[in-house]
């Protein structure tokens, strides 16, 4: 007797997928996937989830593959996707990509090299490049990088481009660290014992020229900016209170102990009722004469001096504001004479007093 094959009817719309994922639950979670996927401007994962939700809905394969311009096979493939795994297999998933190729015992090293600086690694200069950090993985480890992909690495490693500072290579690092960590936190708490004010002090030049910034021009043509040739230089004394950046500044026609002196008087006065525990650093000018100093032990209940270390200008506040001055006034400017330049740094010393948030960013760190 012969027998008879029966062929097996095709699943009708909607019943290829298991009841586990036609739930109200998961229908749900697939909505949302439908809807984040528009939000996000995601076409490819709209566009599975879609084509599931209408084959659930009753319509055929045909029709949906027909709507989205694609492939019988691919809807077919979307819904085993879906069948094997629910909403969570839809979504994109982000290709494995090649085995690294340092392993990461080496990305530990790399990332301590690095941290150490350059000339720790044998390179003159102080600056990380990416070429320069490609030929410390060749020649560290015998792994050659396109320039291209180092960015990348870094990235992975917790590194990104930075504008850095500049420290004095005169500089005694462990005096430093003993200021931040040990010097500097003590002259905090003693002037918050006592209802005290910390502040940092500090004396800039500016020159009636100002300083040139940039400036747009025609292609190939270098600009021309107009000077005198002067260099009538404005001496100012400055200093910004570490809890609220209040500014004081005093014009003086040369740095030396006795205009410091000066200031010191008048910063004692600005700060009427708190003691003024003031930092400085190692200027020749901060040296007082004999009257200097009996007004200073005389004054002790009002103000004591402590000292930076030497060469240690990055932990005096007063640089960054010096620094906004140049930028807010002498930068690309033309003073004809050396009274409109004074004026000028005048009016912004003033905007300093009336708004010391425009400064104060330059004592947060100290805090």
């Amino acid at each position: 007797m012969r027998r008879v094959r029966v062929k097996k009817a095709p699943a009708q719309p909607g019943k290829a997928i298991q009841a586990k994922w036609t739930t109200r639950h998961e229908l749900a979670k697939l909505r949302a996937l439908i809807v984040k996927a528009k939000k996000q401007g995601d076409l490819r994962t709209w566009r599975r989830g879609k084509a599931v939700w209408d084959y659930i809905n009753g319509r055929k394969v045909l029709a949906i593959a027909a709507e989205f311009e694609v492939a019988r096979a691919a809807v077919n493939q979307w819904l085993r996707w879906y069948d094997t795994d629910g909403t969570e297999a839809l979504w994109p998933r982000k290709a494995p990509g090649p085995a690294p190729r340092l392993t990461p015992a080496q990305h530990e090293e790399l990332t301590r090299l690095i941290e150490e600086g350059p000339q720790a690694a044998g390179y003159t200069g102080g600056i990380w490049t990416g070429p320069r950090i490609g030929d410390l993985i060749r020649r560290r480890f015998g792994v050659r990088y396109h320039n291209h992909h180092i960015p990348r690495l870094l990235h992975q490693l917790g590194f990104s481009v930075q504008r850095p500072r500049k420290r004095l290579a005169r500089a005694d690092k462990e005096a430093q660290e003993l200021w931040l960590t040990k010097r500097l936190p003590a002259i905090r708490r003693k002037a918050a014992r006592c209802r005290g004010v910390v502040v940092f002090e500090d004396e800039a030049s500016f020159w009636q020229d100002g300083s040139l910034h940039r400036t747009w021009s025609r292609i190939g043509v270098q600009p021309r900016v107009d000077t005198y040739g002067l260099r009538k230089t404005a001496h100012v004394f400055g200093a910004i209170a570490l809890d609220t950046a209040k500014f004081t500044f005093r014009f003086v026609p040369v740095f030396n102990g006795t205009t410091f002196w000066e200031f010191l008087r008048q910063l004692v006065l600005r700060h009427e009722g708190r003691k003024v525990f003031l930092i400085i650093d190692n200027a020749p000018c901060h040296q007082l004469d004999q009257g200097g100093q009996r007004w200073l032990r005389e004054n002790r209940h009002r103000i004591e001096l402590h000292r930076l270390p030497a060469y240690s200008p990055e932990f005096m506040a007063m640089e960054g504001v010096w620094k906004t001055t140049r930028k807010l006034t002498t930068h690309n400017a033309f003073f004809v004479t050396p009274d409109q330049r004074d004026a000028k740094l005048t009016e912004t010393f003033n905007v300093f007093q009336r708004r010391p948030e425009v400064i104060a960013a330059h004592v947060a760190r100290f805090r």
